[in-house]
């Protein structure tokens, strides 16, 4: 079953939300740099990692309350990111139509969960608040590290260990492994924004504090 499938199979609050409008967003980093490996050879492009050895992981909806029209804001981001599996990559992305780069997707699926982030992923890393590996779960941030020093990209959690992003041209937003070499190496830290705990009424886009 396609995304767009299991999402129009959890009723009209869920539908509703995919209609939100995408921001404007970039990643830090110009995509199809080379990684250097550790014996000092360039590996490929990051679009080559990380995504054939990581098989699709549960549907992230099937724990969340579509039914009652109310999940938290974090919940939602992990909606919103669902419904943009398989849209092309591009790099400055600014829409679902047009594609996403990494924060470009970041920034949207926050943005239509009413939570708001910066333009790149190295500024999106200094905004949020850092959390522990063990203690990340589905719609926190996580960021790497690929061509250096500096936060370049990030992605969004969504459980067993697995994260969505929109990895490099010729590719489209799709599911990646934390367990997987590539990305276990070059892992930054992962974040969380202060409003994320929130209940957001879906149709109405309201929220409650926790």
């Amino acid at each position: 079953m396609s995304a767009k499938s299991v999402i129009a199979s959890r009723g009209p609050a869920v539908l509703g939300s995919v209609l939100a409008v995408a921001l404007l967003a970039g990643c830090a980093t110009q995509p199809g740099a080379s990684v250097q490996g550790t014996s000092g050879q360039a590996s490929s492009t990051v679009a080559d990692h990380g995504l054939q050895d990581a098989p699709l992981p549960y549907s992230p909806l099937e724990t969340i309350d579509t039914r009652s029209g109310m999940h938290t804001r974090s919940e939602e981001v992990v909606v919103q990111a669902v419904a943009q599996l398989g849209t092309p990559y591009r790099w400055g992305g600014e829409s679902a139509e047009n594609g996403f780069d990494c924060s470009g997707l970041t920034q949207h699926a926050f943005q239509a969960a009413g939570l708001e982030l910066p333009r790149t992923s190295y500024l999106q890393y200094r905004k949020t608040e850092r959390i522990d590996r063990q203690r990340v779960r589905p719609g926190d941030l996580v960021f790497f590290r690929l061509y250096g020093q500096r936060v370049d990209h990030v992605g969004i959690y969504v459980g067993e260990n697995r994260f969505i992003h929109a990895p490099s041209p010729g590719k489209e937003v799709s599911f990646a492994s934390l367990d997987n070499a590539f990305w276990s190496r070059h892992f930054a830290g992962a974040g969380r924004v202060a409003e994320a705990n929130e209940l957001q009424l879906a149709s109405k886009g309201a929220a409650i504090r926790e």
